[in-house]
């Protein structure tokens, strides 16, 4: 019998690669199932309302320690499986840690809002990175996303740590290594009903209500309150807990976009070096008056720094968008080209000099008018700009330029941290003060600090207020003077109001600050 040949065999089909076959999808990993997170979240936001349920209202240790509960207990989950922790999202928490430090040492609204500002950013995107590669390589439309995602994350957070717990693992017939999560999940659930029903219990008879008052202070009024409290640090920690211990990526995916069109050189050369001329041209005429720092006739030194440092402010922070903006819609060849970059400097190096005409602005206005904290505010933005504009131009020299978001957000919250060193309360008071004295040395007339306006600065300014109290006060003026009045209060009034705002009370050592604490001593010194 003769074998058949192969030639003759009709092969079987293959299909052919058609450019129209579908392309399979990304096989995503299903969502992690685990009570940890939920867990963690829990104990922390039980220890955050232990710190602060009650507390006089003001951030100070209590916030510092929740943030360093919250940064142990993440790292310490993610190092016991086995998972290799970023530098560059370690370097965030450890400047949020920063700011959560500055919150207990300074004592004025400017950094407690700065304060406040860098640590939830940095939390935010420091777990959400904290076992994900990238972060030093966004964007600056990725970190604003990742910024948007970290927010909702503090919405969703928590409840999809509820819905990933395997709830199946705690039901009957577990093994023995369960009996211990199945106990901690029954603490949880025996908590809100023991505050509920206990509430009510003690509430309802009042030998009963004393009975359990020896063990804790049962107020039905206060009920709502502490359960609200509960749920919004439930809420709050629960997001980077998530970040950082259950989510699947850092951010969700964006799907697909579109490229920017590519251009050349000469359709962003063209604005770029417009640019650069109008700016050579204000230089021009301002170089008349060094910079700006002198003043146009019937031009008042408020009139100066208002068409002049904001605006001027403006100018940079916009011009740093352009760039960016026209780097990321220049073809990628052009990028480390020789003509872009001389395009570039081309309009860096006047807007540098622009910078300096700003800050002598500023300089002209603090000293006709002194300091205020809208002005630090104002400097300190500039200066992180003029930051992220030398940045830009290294990186870009290099051709490094994706690791400038990183680099940006890195030194604004450098910023914020190293503001706390410099105590701005402090300054200015200072500043004003010594202002002031100068001004009746010199028998010149002008404007003369405010007690009122030093008070509001907070406790930082305290120690200033009370070695020139004589200076701030005045022999008459009436006992009832409110902060908006003009004339300085009494020596006794100011007194009086310091010890109103920063010796009333017993301290609280859950909110303590030291620059409160320092005022206190200060205060109770002065006496009556």
């Amino acid at each position: 019998m003769t074998e058949p040949d192969a030639s003759a065999v009709s092969p079987l089909p293959v299909a052919s690669e058609s450019p129209f076959t579908p392309v399979p999808a990304p096989v995503i990993p299903p969502a992690p199932r685990d009570a940890l997170p939920l867990l963690v979240t829990a104990l922390l936001a039980l220890l955050a309302l232990a710190l602060t349920h009650r507390a006089d209202g003001t951030p100070g240790l209590n916030i510092l320690l929740i943030a360093a509960a919250l940064t142990a207990s993440v790292v310490a989950a993610l190092r016991a499986r086995q998972t290799r922790l970023r530098p560059a999202a370690l370097a965030l928490l450890g400047l949020g840690l920063a700011c959560a430090l500055g919150l207990s040492v300074r004592g004025g609204d400017l950094m407690n809002f700065l304060n406040l500002l860098g640590l939830l950013v940095a939390f935010g995107l420091g777990s959400a990175y904290l076992h994900f590669p990238g972060l030093s390589r966004l964007s600056v439309a990725e970190v604003l996303v990742a910024g948007i995602v970290s927010a909702g994350r503090g919405l969703s957070g928590f409840p999809t740590s509820l819905g990933r717990v395997p709830w199946s693992r705690f039901r009957g017939g577990a093994v023995q290594r369960q009996q211990g999560g199945r106990v901690l999940i029954g603490l949880l659930f025996t908590l809100p009903v023991l505050l509920v029903f206990g509430a009510l219990l003690g509430a309802a008879d009042e030998r009963f209500g004393h009975l359990l008052s020896r063990l804790f202070t049962w107020d039905i009024g206060d009920l709502p309150t502490l359960l609200f409290q509960f749920g919004f640090w439930l809420f709050l920690l629960g997001g980077p807990v998530y970040a950082a211990l259950l989510a699947r990526r850092a951010m969700p995916e964006l799907g697909s976009v579109s490229s920017p069109p590519q251009l050349g050189l000469i359709e962003l050369g063209m604005p770029l070096l417009s640019l650069s001329l109008l700016f050579s041209a204000y230089l021009a005429v301002q170089a008349s008056s060094f910079f700006g720092n002198g003043l146009a006739p019937g031009l008042t030194y408020a009139g100066a720094v208002q068409r002049g440092f904001g605006e001027l402010t403006a100018v940079a922070a916009l011009t740093l968008v352009l760039l960016l903006l026209l780097h990321a819609l220049l073809r990628r060849e052009l990028r480390t080209g020789l003509a872009y970059r001389s395009i570039s400097a081309a309009v860096l190096l006047p807007l540098a000099l622009l910078i300096v005409s700003a800050y002598q602005k500023l300089s002209l206005y603090v000293s006709a008018y002194g300091l205020s904290e809208i002005r630090v505010l104002g400097a300190v933005f500039l200066a992180w700009v003029s930051v992220s504009l030398l940045a830009f131009a290294f990186l870009g020299w290099l051709g490094r330029l994706e690791r400038f978001a990183y680099f940006s957000l890195i030194s604004g919250l450098s910023l914020i941290a190293g503001l706390n060193l410099v105590n701005p309360g402090r300054l200015i008071a200072s500043v004003n003060v010594g202002r002031s004295l100068q001004q009746n040395a010199d028998g010149r007339s002008g404007q003369q600090a405010s007690f009122y306006h030093l008070l509001s600065l907070g406790a930082d300014a305290v120690p200033v207020i009370a070695a020139n109290l004589s200076h701030l006060t005045g022999p008459q003026a009436s006992a009832n003077a409110s902060l908006s009045d003009s004339f300085p209060p009494t020596p006794q009034h100011a007194r009086q109001l310091l010890r109103e705002r920063f010796a009333t009370g017993a301290p609280d050592w859950r909110s303590w600050n030291l620059a409160r604490a320092r005022a206190r001593t200060l205060v109770l010194a002065l006496g009556n």
